[in-house]
C-alpha cells in the first residue's frame, strides 16, 4: 500500500507549491552553494558549500518553505489591508493550502530552522551602496519579506507553472533588486542588488507529505534510536574529543529523555534530502548536541567525527530491514527522489549498517565498568556465525520523546 501511495505522491512533486520546502543553490561564486541562514544571533545570509560530497552541508540552515503565494495585485491588496489591523496579528503568514506556484507570483519564504522570514534588509554593509542586505526578519510585515519568482530560461514565461530544478530570478518587492551573491574580499555575500543571480531550486520536502503521511521517518528529522525499549544509543556524559572517550554507547535511564541521545537523520544528497527515509539510502547521522557525524574507526568501534572528516567512507550508514551480507548499491536516479512511506515511529524496527564496510551497528562482546557509562555500544561487527550481530532499533521522533 505504501509503494501505490507513494507512487502517487511521486506524481505530485514536479511543480512546486506552497509548504513546499526548498534550498536555493547557485553557482555565481564559482562553486555550488546554497542560501543559508542561522537566525539565532546573525540574521543575515551567506552561502553554504554543498559541491564537496565528503564535507556534509549543514542544510538545516538552507530550507526555505514557501508560505504564500499571491499575485502581485493581490499583495498590494494584502498590504493595504494590513495597514488597518491590529498590532498582534500584523505579519503573521496565514498559508494558502499547497496552491501551486506561478511565475509572477509574489512568494513569502520562512526560514525553517528560525521560523523567520527571508528579507531585504533596511541596512547595507556590501561594497555596493546601491545594494541591501539581506537576511531573516521575525515578522512578515510589509512588502520587505516578499520576493517576485521570475524565469531565468527562455523556455519559461510568466504566468506558468514553477518546476522542480527550475533556474528562476527572486526580486525584492520592496526595492526591486534582486537576490545576488558575489565575492567582495575573496568572501562570499548575499545582498540584493541591481545585478541579477540565477537560482536553482533544489527540492527539500514537500508540504503535502508531511501532512498526509504523519509519523513516517524523513530526512532532516530529529530522533532517537531504541534498542529493546530500555536503552538507546548515545554518548557517555563524560564524553569529549580525547580518543579515549570518543566512544558511543547504549545507555538506558534518564539519558533517555536527555539531548545526548539526539540525532539527526541526513541523507547523503542535496535534491530531497527531507524525502521519506528509506531502506538503503545512503545517509549521515549527526550527533546533536556534539554536530559530530557517526563514523567507523579501523578497529570498528563507533566514534564522532568532526564535519571535515566526515567523508563518504567514514561516516555513510544506512537502514536495512533484514540482516543481508549482499552489498547492494543503489543508482542515483533511484536516490534522487521523494522516496516512499516506508519505514514508521514507533511501529517499524530498523538494522544500521556501515555503507562502505557492510558492518552492521552492534553491541561489543563486553561491558563497560566505568560508573556513569552503559553497555559498550559503540562497535560495527561483521554477521558471524552462533551470535547475533546488527541490533534492531526502534525509532522515536524528538518532538514526541521530549528533552
Amino acid at each position: 500500500m505504501a509503494d501505490s501511495e507513494g507512487g502517487s505522491e511521486q506524481d505530485d512533486v514536479s511543480f512546486l507549491r506552497t509548504e513546499d520546502m526548498v534550498c536555493l543553490s547557485c553557482t555565481a561564486t564559482g562553486e555550488r552553494v546554497c542560501l543559508a541562514a542561522e537566525g539565532f544571533g546573525n540574521r543575515h545570509c551567506f552561502l553554504e558549500n554543498i559541491a564537496d560530497k565528503n564535507i556534509p552541508p549543514d542544510l538545516s540552515q538552507c530550507v526555505f518553505v514557501i508560505e504564500q503565494a499571491l499575485s502581485v495585485r493581490a499583495l498590494q491588496e494584502l498590504v493595504t489591508a494590513a495597514g488597518s489591523e491590529t498590532q498582534e496579528n500584523l505579519g503573521k503568514g496565514t498559508g494558502s493550502g499547497h496552491r501551486t506556484l506561478l511565475y509572477g507570483n509574489a512568494i513569502l519564504l520562512r526560514h525553517q530552522n528560525s521560523d523567520m522570514y527571508l528579507a531585504c534588509l533596511s541596512t547595507s554593509s556590501s561594497n555596493d551602496k546601491l545594494a541591501f542586505d539581506v537576511g531573516l526578519q521575525q515578522h512578515s510585515q510589509g512588502e520587505a519579506c516578499w520576493w517576485t519568482v521570475h524565469p531565468a530560461s527562455k523556455q519559461r514565461s510568466e504566468g506558468e507553472k514553477v518546476r522542480v530544478g527550475d533556474d528562476l530570478i527572486l526580486v525584492s518587492v520592496a526595492t526591486e533588486r534582486y537576490l545576488h551573491t558575489t565575492k567582495e574580499n575573496d568572501l562570499s555575500v548575499v545582498n540584493a542588488s541591481f545585478h541579477v543571480t540565477h537560482w536553482s531550486v533544489q527540492p527539500y520536502g514537500t508540504g503535502i507529505s508531511r501532512m498526509k503521511y504523519v509519523g513516517y521517518v524523513f530526512g532532516g528529522d530529529v530522533l532517537r534510536f531504541f534498542h529493546g525499549g530500555d536503552e538507546c544509543l548515545t554518548i557517555p556524559s563524560t564524553w569529549s574529543t580525547a580518543p579515549s572517550q570518543n566512544i558511543v554507547i547504549y545507555e538506558g535511564g534518564s539519558v533517555m529523555s536527555q539531548a545526548r541521545s539526539l540525532w539527526r537523520l541526513e541523507l547523503a544528497r542535496t535534491k530531497w534530502a527531507g524525502g521519506f527515509i528509506n531502506w538503503l539510502h545512503p545517509m549521515r547521522i549527526r550527533h546533536l548536541t556534539t554536530g559530530r557525524y557517526l563514523g567507523v574507526k579501523e578497529n570498528n568501534e563507533l566514534y564522532l567525527v568532526d564535519r571535515n572528516e566526515a567523508t563518504i567512507e567514514t561516516s555513510t550508514f544506512s537502514l536495512r530491514q533484514e540482516k543481508d551480507d549482499q552489498k547492494i548499491v543503489l543508482e542515483d536516479k533511484d536516490l534522487e527522489v521523494i522516496g516512499t512511506p516506508i519505514i514508521k515511529y514507533g511501529d517499524s524496527t530498523v538494522i544500521m549498517q556501515h555503507a562502505t564496510t557492510c558492518l552492521w551497528v552492534s553491541y561489543k562482546s563486553y561491558e563497560t565498568k566505568k560508573k556513569g557509562v552503559g553497555k559498550g555500544g559503540g562497535e560495527a561487527s561483521r554477521p558471524s556465525r552462533g551470535r547475533e550481530n546488527g541490533r534492531r532499533f526502534g525509532l522515536l521522533p524528538f518532538t514526541r520523546g521530549g528533552v
